[in-house]
């Protein structure tokens, strides 16, 4: 998954190669002979340069120009401010946008341009190319009291100097596109754009109904008596109280090296970033989740600051293994949880975790989804050719006609409905459940797919998804449930019949009696039905009420919803659950819920869909799961059995019978 791209070519802050009609197109035609000065022009070139701009400086706001006493913005607010560097083979673009100043969009925003780069070396308009920044030099602030402060980022220096992340390794990174950095930039760009507040909204939700009244209370004391900047220090406050960047964007940063090839093979490193997008956490920033746990939240401790991260092997990191479960543990993240839950790996990697046992479990179920979804389909698809062929078999006739017969009854109709009221209201109600979990949930499955964004964001956020598929897991719980308790008196009856060889026939027995169960006597119908499908066998053979593809999705709707009842609710409630299991127990039951919900989405949304509403028989749409009646044809085809018992109870014999009464 390209991660970093464009990304990483933007904060590393490089030539942008390749861009040099679109960096100069407009350009040309507004600035002309500005955007072609070189370094050596002549001084008329300057003079007239000067005077455009100008003119043209008239339309910066004045804030900008207030926030600029050095008028750098006289030259760089304009796009197309650029240098072709035939060397480089590139463009050099130095537009600096002048909103960022206007907005205080940043805590760069209240420096001066020299405070960074050296006033000598931009006394001259047009300057030459100024020395690279050093991001740990001092800085001279100036609050609005004129009180001037010293600030620098040393302190950033000496953390990483401790961490796993040194200067002497960031400086000597190799890429496998090539460098992203040009000689003697700061390593910081590896990391860091130019720094821009977050809004302040999402900290303080009641400052956009106060609109322009926000800050009155504030000044009464805060612009004279105390100077003070209050809007700038709110923005400044509210954006550290919250991350720097969305989860999925310091993803993206963590990913400029540790998805890059090279690095990874030069440092012996996994795919973390790759492992990670893989995990809950990393498919929720995918899906836009704000809330969910970044790649700092577990790798670099509490009360920390993010540039000393250090290593796993170190006893005082957070993802040393006799520290993982504080991290997992803490009230931002699973409180109240069990130290096991730090079983449950974050950066479990399937393909490379081969001899696990959650390979050997993942490995299974792709085996059942084979082993179960492939023949289904086979047998989907000969059904189909032979309607296609029009293949019929020689009982056909005289099969549609003993239904004919059985239907001019008095009692026939009623007596042929496979599916009484009560299942179809079970059904319909399974249909609202399944479509409702189908929706919320496959997004998860394939959260780096732009639909699935589209779809989690159309539902109200990841947030609102997932609190419909929770209960709407529960109601399909509840229904289970409550159709073991309709099915039991049936089963009490049939296990209350007289047995052939003396007794009662019992529990045990009476399970294989039931509609929907597959009895061990009804498997060699299946090896029959695939034979004549292929043409081995002349005749079909006969099915009862249901057919055994019919009970076979029965059993499958059966198994898949108390296995995903069973694994949603460990995975819903995994804070609780930890006490009793190990973090290892999530995970396979993370991974039972993926590949069983992917089987039973593709069954039902693709064979089940086929036989029941694009089936010629049935189409558009089977009526048995509306009426409860079977068309005549389906019936002689495929349930001539059931109509043979029927009309033994009705005393009909064969189509001559009704006549003649």
């Amino acid at each position: 998954m390209p991660l970093a791209g464009k990304v990483r070519k933007q904060r590393a802050g490089t030539a942008l190669k390749n861009t040099r009609e679109r960096c100069m197109g407009n350009g040309q035609e507004r600035h002309g002979k500005n955007e072609r000065l070189g370094w050596r022009a002549t001084l008329t070139a300057v003079r007239a340069a000067a005077l455009i701009l100008a003119g043209l400086a008239t339309l910066t706001p004045a804030a900008s120009l207030a926030a600029d006493p050095d008028n750098c913005l006289f030259c760089h607010e304009f796009r197309g401010l650029s240098r072709y560097d035939r060397e480089a083979g590139g463009v050099h673009v130095y537009f600096v946008d002048p909103d960022y100043f206007h907005d205080l969009a940043g805590p760069h925003a209240r420096l001066d341009c020299t405070a960074c780069h050296p006033r000598e070396e931009v006394a001259v308009v047009p300057h030459f190319p100024v020395s690279r920044v050093n991001c740990t030099q001092v800085c001279h602030l100036s609050e609005p009291g004129r009180q001037e402060r010293r600030f620098s980022h040393s302190n950033v220096a000496a953390m990483l100097d401790a961490s796993v992340h040194t200067r002497e390794m960031l400086s000597q990174i190799q890429f496998a596109g090539g460098p992203l950095l040009e000689p003697q930039q700061s390593v910081c760009l590896y990391c860091h754009d130019e720094p821009v507040f977050r809004d302040p909204a999402n900290v303080f939700p009641a400052l956009p109904a106060l609109g322009s009244r926000a800050f009155d209370r504030c000044d009464v004391c805060h612009r004279a008596q105390i100077p003070v900047d209050a809007e700038y220090y709110l923005r400044h406050v509210a954006s550290r109280l919250q991350p720097a960047r969305p989860p999925l964007a310091q993803t993206q940063v963590c990913a400029v090296c540790h998805s890059d090839p090279e690095v990874r093979r030069t440092h012996d490193l996994t795919d973390a970033v790759a492992s990670f997008l893989r995990s809950f956490h990393g498919k929720a920033a995918l899906l836009g989740d704000h809330s969910t746990a970044n790649c700092l939240d577990c790798h670099v401790a509490a009360g920390e600051n993010a540039h000393l991260m250090l290593g796993r092997a170190d006893p005082r990191s957070s993802v040393n293994p006799a520290n993982v479960a504080s991290a997992c543990r803490s009230t931002a993240c699973h409180p109240g949880a069990d130290p096991q839950l730090a079983a449950a790996s974050v950066h479990l990697d399937l393909p490379t975790a081969r001899g696990t046992l959650e390979f050997l479990i993942a490995a299974a179920f792709i085996l059942l989804t084979i082993g179960t979804f492939g023949p289904s389909l086979l047998l989907c698809v000969l059904e189909l050719f032979q309607i296609v062929i029009g293949r019929h078999h020689e009982g056909r006739r005289e099969a549609q006609a003993l239904v004919g017969a059985v239907l001019a009854h008095p009692a026939g109709r009623r007596r042929l409905v496979r599916i009484t009221v009560s299942q179809r209201y079970q059904h319909w109600i399974l249909v609202l459940l399944f479509a409702t979990l189908a929706i919320t949930g496959f997004p998860m499955k394939f959260a780096d797919r732009t639909w699935a964004r589209s779809l989690v964001d159309s539902l109200g956020g990841l947030h609102v998804t997932r609190t419909i598929h929770h209960w709407a897991g529960v109601a399909l719980m509840l229904g289970f449930l409550a159709h073991l308790v309709y099915a039991f008196p049936a089963l009490l009856r049939i296990a209350r019949r007289p047995a052939p060889g003396g007794g009662r026939v019992g529990l045990l027995r009476g399970v294989w009696q039931l509609p929907m169960v597959i009895a061990p006597w009804e498997l060699p119908k299946a090896i029959q039905q695939l034979a004549y499908l292929v043409g081995l066998r002349r005749e079909p053979p006969t099915f009862g009420r249901f057919s055994v593809k019919e009970k076979f999705e029965y059993i499958g709707v059966f198994w898949g919803t108390t296995l995903l009842g069973v694994t949603g609710l460990l995975l819903w409630g995994q804070q609780f659950f930890s006490h009793y299991f190990s973090g290892r127990v999530l995970n396979i039951a993370l991974i039972a819920h993926t590949y069983e919900a992917f089987l039973a989405i593709i069954h039902v949304g693709i064979l089940h869909i086929v036989n029941v509403v694009f089936s010629p028989h049935v189409f558009p749409l089977s009526m048995a799961t509306i009426t409860g009646a079977t068309p005549v044809t389906e019936l002689a085809d495929a349930h001539s059995e059931f109509v043979q018992d029927v009309a033994r109870d009705l005393g009909i014999r064969g189509p001559e019978d009704v006549s003649r009464g």
